[in-house]
Parts: C-alpha cells; sequence; structure tokens
C-alpha cells in the first residue's frame, strides 16, 4: 500500500514538472525573452492646433515747397512748384490650423531583441482585409518587462520608443486621394 502511494505521488510530482515546463498554469505567462510575444492595447490620441496672426501699417508723408518765412511762397508763379505725397500700407493677415488623431486597437506583438539594460525590443504587424480595402498596423517599441501586466498585456503609452503606422490600401483610400494635377499644384507651391 505504502508502495502504491508513493508511487501516485512521485508520478504526480513528475505530471507538475512536465505542466510547468510546457506553460501550464503554474508558469509566467509574461513575456520575458526573445521569440515571446505580447499583446499591445493601443489608445492614442494627439491633437496639436496653431493660429497666428499678423498685423502692420506704415505711412509716409512728403512735402515740398517754397515758403521763404516772412515772404510766403516766392515761385508761386511757377506752375506746379510744389510737391505734396502721401503714402500708406496696410497688412492683416491671420492663419489657423488644426488636426488630431485618434488610434484605437488591440494587437500582438513578438520580442525580437533584449536590449542591455533588459527593456525587450517589439515588433509587429497587423493587417485586415475587409472588402477590397488592405488596412495595416505595424508597431515597434522596446518596453520595461516589469510594465508589462499580469495577463501578458501593455497599454501603448508604456512603450518608449513607440513608432505607430496606419496604413490603408484599396478604392476608397484611392478616392480620397488627390488628383495627380491637384498633388503637382501643391508640390510646387
Amino acid at each position: 500500500m505504502m508502495k502504491h502511494l508513493l508511487a501516485i505521488v512521485f508520478v504526480g510530482l513528475m505530471s507538475v514538472g512536465a505542466q510547468a515546463q510546457a506553460g501550464s498554469m503554474f508558469s509566467d505567462p509574461k513575456a520575458s525573452s526573445v521569440g515571446d510575444a505580447v499583446t499591445v492595447i493601443i489608445s492614442e490620441n494627439a491633437s496639436a492646433s496653431n493660429q497666428m496672426s499678423t498685423s502692420t501699417e506704415k505711412s509716409n508723408e512728403m512735402q515740398v515747397a517754397s515758403n521763404i518765412p516772412g515772404a510766403g511762397n516766392v515761385l508761386s508763379f511757377v506752375p506746379l512748384h510744389a510737391l505734396d505725397s502721401d503714402f500708406s500700407n496696410t497688412f492683416d493677415g491671420s492663419a489657423s490650423t488644426s488636426r488630431s488623431a485618434r488610434l484605437t486597437a488591440r494587437m500582438t506583438v513578438s520580442v525580437i531583441d533584449e536590449l542591455p539594460n533588459g527593456d525587450l525590443v517589439l515588433d509587429g504587424v497587423r493587417t485586415l482585409k475587409i472588402n477590397g480595402e488592405t488596412e495595416a498596423i505595424h508597431l515597434s517599441g522596446s518596453i520595461n518587462p516589469a510594465l508589462i501586466r499580469s495577463d501578458n498585456t501593455v497599454p501603448s503609452s508604456s512603450i518608449s520608443d513607440l513608432n505607430i503606422e496606419y496604413t490603408g490600401k484599396g478604392s476608397m483610400t484611392q478616392g480620397t486621394r488627390p488628383g495627380i494635377f491637384v498633388r503637382l499644384v501643391n508640390w510646387l507651391f
């Protein structure tokens, strides 16, 4: 009876050890080395605005005459002997720009390198094709492993050197792109 009990305990311990090596509930699911995957929760909001105003005014006035104190205008018999000139210039200008962007997504990326300080370098692409439109999100950056949550997720705001590229290709994207003539004029001016 004792032999059977020891055999069951031994088999149970071997089973637990094998499951821990295979990534069972006893192992840490957090990314920690090259080749591991981590899920990034992207929630980025960016907005910028700029406003400028300029106002200038300049005026000049000039008079030329032949007045001598006490004698008056001695050249009054010469036509157009006096010159009066007025010049003024006014400019008012204003400009403003405003831009905002929002990107919300969830994607899993790979750990492709480990930096000397222990940070993990992340890189990954997520591509979706819907109704002839292809949309891709490319994400890269580095993360301190301590910032990875216990469910192996990390918010995009915690990633350093974060680079996110969101691109689209298809008929809808082409339809919103300016024509070649407009792009040429914008490039020239």
